[in-house]
């Protein structure tokens, strides 16, 4: 049989135990000892494909679950398989409509893991997640932080030069682990087999389970709870039932791209800063303005709490969609206004919500402090770190006057008021 080239590696044992017929060939072998042979070699040869059937997996793999594969094809050294002409299995095991295989295993040690990730989607893979094999471990690799204290951009960490591949993406972990998806029909180890031999190396042990269909979709809802928002809202999604006994009022979103469905801290500083306001010294408040309003969640509330009117602004027309959706769910489509930046009609409002970036806020200064009606309230959000929150005062001072800053989580809210003119 062809195989791909692959280094050499200890030649496994024979299936079933078999042991190797030792025959000892020679000028005076009599009929008898070449009948034993005949008859030896004959048995092997009837063997070696019923033990394919029972499938007795070699060194390199572990089975969770019998599966039949046929011997890998040859490789010629051209590109690797795709998707399209994934190396399949005879004789593959029979499962329900949904099913998948998941395969788990290290990524080899030489091999950059992005670059073996590659590999097994060019192979057929339906997808490959990679994670550290330390991870929750003294040995646990962090290489990516967000914001370090103190900082205004996010900060990658890598490994030392030493450890990185020329011509690759950033490394990844030193010891990555890899789950990987592939249809219930994929000849599991002849594609590790021929992704190994385009990198050079030797297939990685793995382990195959088969997974079942599910229903994603009620597995997803399942998972995803009500979401108390500050302590004076709950989110609620389609598939929630209310509870009437519940004393927080609540609001029923669409889940999807838009952000905004409760559980951030800059959604929670601004909902809990909004709820303060509305029930306090804006009580009566006839209109606010959400300045990058995703799912609208925030002017949304603005309308629970009192508000008469809210204005949503977003640059993603599919957060529009979603967010006119969510203020027709909760009955507010008439209170309750979405639109592009360029569609916005000019006005001052009594209050002003932003929650976006730094980097925005700034960029966007004369824009926000221009709807805030004088001696209004501006909310802003999205904002990390000491010196962020100080560059964003900094820009919003000649208009603003009693700045405020509330914390959760590393995040940060500055309310402030416009000077009167």
């Amino acid at each position: 049989q062809l195989r791909p080239k692959v280094p050499a590696t200890p030649t496994p044992p024979p299936p079933l135990g078999i042991a190797r017929p030792r025959v000892r060939l020679g000028t005076r072998a009599s009929g008898r000892q070449a009948l034993q042979c005949a008859m030896v070699c004959m048995i092997l040869l009837l063997a070696i494909p019923f033990s394919a059937a029972l499938r007795i997996a070699p060194p390199c793999c572990a089975y969770h679950v019998p599966f039949r594969s046929r011997l890998p094809v040859a490789y010629d050294g051209g590109p690797a398989p795709t998707s399209n002409n994934a190396i399949l299995a005879a004789d593959a095991v029979q499962l329900e409509d949904g099913a998948m295989l998941l395969v788990r295993m290290q990524c080899p040690h030489a091999v950059d893991g992005h670059l073996w990730s590659e590999l097994l989607v060019d192979a057929g893979a339906l997808f490959v997640s990679l994670s550290d094999a330390h991870s929750g471990t003294d040995a646990e690799e962090a290489i990516f932080h967000a914001h370090p204290p103190g900082a205004t951009s996010a900060e990658l960490l890598q490994r030392s030069g030493a450890d990185c591949i020329s011509g690759h993406l950033t490394p990844v972990w030193s010891n990555s682990r890899l789950e990987v998806g592939f249809a219930p029909d994929v000849d599991v180890e002849a594609t590790l087999l021929l992704a190994a031999a385009v990198a050079g190396e030797s297939p990685p042990r793995f382990e195959v389970e088969v997974l079942g269909a599910r229903d994603w979709v009620s597995q997803v809802q399942s998972d995803w709870k009500p979401v108390e928002l500050a302590g004076c809202l709950m989110i609620l999604f389609p598939w929630h039932e209310p509870d009437e006994a519940h004393p927080l009022p609540s609001l029923r979103l669409q889940p999807g791209m838009a952000f905004g469905t409760g559980e951030h801290a800059t959604t929670q500083l601004c909902c809990r800063a909004i709820h303060s306001l509305l029930k306090g010294r804006l009580s009566g408040c006839s209109a606010m303005l959400d300045y990058g309003s995703g799912s609208g969640v925030l002017g949304l509330a603005a309308l629970l709490f009192g508000c008469e009117r809210a204005v949503g602004v977003e640059i993603d027309p599919y957060a529009l969609k979603v967010s006119r959706t969510n203020a027709a769910d909760n009955g507010m489509a008439g209170r309750f206004v979405a639109v592009l930046p360029a569609a916005e009609e000019a006005g001052e409002y009594e209050l002003v919500a932003a929650n976006i970036l730094a980097r925005t806020l700034i960029e966007l200064e004369a824009t926000l402090s221009s709807r805030v009606a004088p001696r209004g309230t501006l909310l802003l959000s999205g904002i990390w770190g000491d010196e962020q929150v100080h560059n964003v005062i900094d820009a919003f001072s000649p208009a603003f006057t009693e700045f405020e800053t509330s914390w959760q989580d590393g995040w940060a809210l500055v309310s402030a008021r416009r000077r009167p003119d």
